[in-house]
């Protein structure tokens, strides 16, 4: 690591079970500070057990990991400086939604309270201050999510699903948000399926293979190397991935000079999507 720029989470060989179930077999990964970063896989190849150990909430079985250069389980130097916050992420259900709010300006050090009140007001949410977190909707429980995670002023703030439940408007508004809180030189990583729309804003995005490892760390200016590639045709050498059509096939292919692709194929440049689409569909 460098002495200079240490990255914000350091992990090499982590493991973690749960039972006789290996869910993380090796991680390796190092994450640079600021920028807002996806954690994305297949359902149960362990993103949410991932994000707990980088909080501090779950102990690794094996392998080292590094938070803020410390090692995070259960450690408040580590965890005050964390938020991580999703709708799965429990609070009592009795509590009205005004005191979840209470307790996170509490609990953060660096708590924000006009954003969160500027959070809840585009949200919506106002109304909603005195109703009881269980009598929620799940949208409303995501978007409580996020006004704790980015209010929390965390400087490391980790966002699990923050998208579920949320209509085209609250999407809207948490864009714009997340946005301006990444540019500040926080460091966001968020676990979340939906791929196209959050690779427009991300810097890089780690993909958690089947086996329980980084299957591909990929920065946004990575996407630069490949094309898609159009046409009739059943394989193309060095492609990563295809999708068929009944009239046509495409495949995401390292970039080579277009003089290289074959007559009838018609490439174009790919975007991070397009990156992240070929390489989750091969891990």
């Amino acid at each position: 690591m460098s002495q200079l720029h240490p990255p914000v989470i350091h992990a090499r060989g982590l493991t973690r079970a749960f039972r006789k179930k290996e869910v993380l077999t090796g991680v390796d990964l190092d994450v640079a500070a600021g920028g807002i970063h996806a954690l994305l896989g297949r359902n149960g190849v362990g993103k949410s057990t991932l994000l707990s150990i980088i909080a501090g909430q779950l102990r690794p079985t094996g392998g080292e990991i590094e938070v803020l250069g410390l090692p995070p389980f259960d450690n408040a130097a580590v965890m005050d400086r964390v938020a991580y916050t999703g709708v799965d992420v429990a609070y009592p259900s009795s509590w009205k939604l005004r005191n979840v709010l209470r307790a996170a300006a509490m609990r953060y050090p660096g708590w924000q309270q006009p954003l969160a009140d500027e959070l809840t007001a585009d949200f919506g949410l106002a109304p909603d201050l005195e109703t009881a977190y269980g009598s929620l909707s799940r949208g409303q429980r995501a978007m409580t999510g996020i006004i704790v995670g980015l209010a929390s002023g965390a400087e490391l703030t980790l966002l699990d699903e923050p998208y579920v439940g949320l209509d085209t408007h609250n999407t809207d508004v948490f864009y714009r948000h997340l946005l301006e809180q990444g540019a500040t030189g926080r460091t966001i990583i968020m676990a979340t399926h939906h791929v196209v729309d959050a690779a427009k804003i991300l810097d890089t995005a780690v993909i958690l293979g089947r086996d329980g490892r980084v299957a591909q760390h990929i920065a946004a200016e990575d996407a630069d190397n490949y094309l898609v590639a159009a046409g009739s045709f059943e394989q193309l050498e060095g492609a990563i991935a295809y999708r068929r059509s009944p009239h046509s096939t495409k495949a995401l292919t390292p970039r080579p000079p277009e003089a290289a692709l074959a007559p009838g194929i018609r490439p174009s440049p790919a975007d991070l999507g397009d990156v992240i689409e070929a390489y989750l569909e091969v891990s």
